[in-house]
């Protein structure tokens, strides 16, 4: 009875979270949370799930405390996807800090482990956010090699895999038209 009405809860703290009402969202995670305590897996979810609100709601420490303990029941469960989903929620919040070393680590490891897992759709955003993340330094080769790696580990004949290829190969349209000419007038002052 417990588990149902917390999975109730959850779904609910889910909806509120989609329709950015944080605030009221993790109160019903909370409750969630207090009825989870006997079924690892969905209380290591609503760990994750509250971690995400907290960084919605800028509590950062919150949201690193939330995100410990939902990696600790997932490493407890051997569940490398709920694993990796964290590490790019905690990727996420280094971000939300301009933590961008850090977040970009974690966004590597949650890449990795989802490729491990068979997760290479879900890796490949984990990649496209090291690439931004690299853009945002002034790295643009390492931009590219986030990119490039996330695409070299699709599967090899998926379609996808194929059209992120062809984009990558356009001059310029990885760096947003910066392969066109650096200093060009774009880049200068108004």
């Amino acid at each position: 009875m417990a588990n149902t009405l917390s999975k109730k809860l959850h779904k609910q703290g889910l909806k509120l979270f989609h329709k950015g009402k944080y605030q009221a969202a993790l109160q019903k995670l909370l409750e969630a949370l207090q009825g989870a305590q006997g079924d690892a897996r969905q209380a290591a979810e609503i760990y994750n799930d509250i971690g995400v609100t907290y960084k919605q709601l800028e509590d950062y420490p919150a949201a690193h405390k939330a995100l410990d303990e939902a990696l600790n029941r997932f490493s407890q469960l051997q569940d490398q996807k709920g694993q990796a989903q964290t590490f790019g929620n905690r990727a996420a919040v280094h971000e939300a800090e301009d933590q961008f070393d850090q977040a970009v680590e974690y966004y590597k490891k949650s890449a990795k482990m989802l490729e491990a897992v068979g997760e290479s759709e879900m890796a490949m955003y984990a990649w496209q956010a090291v690439s931004r993340l690299r853009l945002k330094q002034r790295q643009y080769i390492a931009a590219i090699g986030a990119y490039e790696e996330g695409i070299d580990n699709m599967p090899a004949g998926s379609l996808k895999r194929k059209i992120l290829q062809n984009i990558i190969k356009m001059p310029g349209s990885m760096i947003g038209g910066l392969g066109s000419g650096v200093g060009s007038s774009q880049d200068e002052d108004p």
